[in-house]
């Protein structure tokens, strides 16, 4: 699943592949600026923060 969040001058897009990290990239002018991978302990917490905190 993917899902973006549009910011001013920047847009992260958040990736869940149904395991315990979600990837987030960060894009500027069309450009990947920063990449990080978000850890949890069980799926379970990715899918909650998955769901409750990335925009769609």
């Amino acid at each position: 699943m993917t899902r973006y969040a549009f910011y001013g001058h920047y847009q992260d897009c958040y990736e869940y592949h149904g395991n315990t990290m979600i990837e987030r990239i960060r894009k500027e002018a069309g450009r990947t600026v920063e990449r990080d991978w978000i850890l949890f302990d069980s799926v379970e917490e990715a899918q909650e923060f998955f769901n409750n905190n990335c925009v769609n």
